[in-house]
């Protein structure tokens, strides 16, 4: 084994590691400890979309949605294919209330899939809606809910979303009728 691969190991483990920490809890220390891991990551291989990206991720999670965008367009730069970068690149332009931007990119998202990205598909769809939802377009939001639905009919993330959206639909299909009970 030579050094490179060596450093892929590393690279590899200190990956595993710190998504491993963000996908079990958002425990301040875990988190901090993912970010540690993905600084050193990075040190080893600094042209690792994948490192930049989970450095993106620690830094979301820690609320530091402008370094998260620095690191998730960093990730980008280096793979601008790689669907799970475009996916981290709405969410944290959504976080930064940036919708126009933030729905561009999850659209984006939506042309790069890959049969590998098939994962991310379900949180893609519900991660489009908020955004359309958040820039006030109900309809189009309403639609997208029920297209996830249509690809996972048992998503208990879409339901729950698309049930309030629903809900209101239905309040404003009532008319007001002047006179009532007297």
């Amino acid at each position: 084994m030579d050094r490179r691969d060596d450093l892929d190991e590393e690279l590899e483990s200190c990956l595993d590691a710190a998504r491993g920490l963000l996908s079990s809890t958002e425990e301040p220390d875990d988190v901090w400890e993912a970010s540690e891991l993905a600084n050193r990551a990075i040190a080893h291989r600094a042209d690792s979309a994948e490192a930049w990206l989970v450095k993106g991720q620690a830094m979301s999670a820690m609320g530091d949605d402008p370094a998260a965008l620095a690191c998730v367009e960093k990730a980008l730069s280096l793979d601008p294919e790689l669907a799970e970068a475009t996916y981290w690149h709405a969410a944290v332009l959504a976080d930064l209330e940036r919708f126009p931007e933030a729905l561009a990119a999850a659209d984006r998202t939506f042309a790069s899939l890959g049969p590998q990205d098939d994962w991310l598909v379900e949180e893609l769809f519900y991660e489009k809606a908020v955004i359309l939802d958040a820039m006030g377009e109900r309809d189009a939001a309403l639609a997208t809910f029920e297209a996830g639905l249509v690809e996972f009919p048992d998503s208990p993330i879409l339901k729950s979303a698309l049930e309030p959206l629903r809900r209101e639909r239905v309040r404003k299909s009532f008319k007001l009728i002047r006179g009532g009970l007297t």
